[in-house]
């Protein structure tokens, strides 16, 4: 069929999330270490135009919202080049304790959030 599986744009959510944390000085791994986990508690993706094997696509990934719990990140996938819009998605996440626990958002989270610089992807 040559057309990319559905689930692999929310894949690509994730890595554009990590990416996006990783270059704002936040990686993942770091905020593990410090007793914070962010698991998603929703999902959603619209798909607009399939995406193909051999694509080159860009995810471009936005912190939307940040609350005392929780965080909300945008994206948006497109194939390059021409920047064809392929889908657009979003991703809510709570701030946990390696149990579950719901804990406050780590100050340097909503740091980048009210730091437009830092707050794209």
């Amino acid at each position: 069929m040559g057309v990319v599986h559905h689930t692999h744009f929310l894949v690509w959510f994730e890595i554009g999330r990590t990416e996006l944390m990783r270059q704002a000085g936040l990686p993942y791994a770091e905020m593990e270490r410090e007793g914070v986990w962010m698991p998603v508690v929703e999902a959603s993706c619209r798909y607009i135009s399939p995406a193909r094997y051999d694509d080159e696509i860009v995810v471009e990934t936005r912190l939307e919202e940040v609350s005392r719990v929780t965080s909300r990140f945008t994206y948006r996938v497109v194939k390059q080049p021409g920047g064809r819009l392929l889908a657009t998605g979003s991703t809510r996440h709570a701030a946990t304790d390696k149990h579950g626990v719901p804990r406050r958002v780590p100050p340097r989270l909503a740091a980048i959030f009210e730091n437009p610089t830092h707050g794209e992807g």
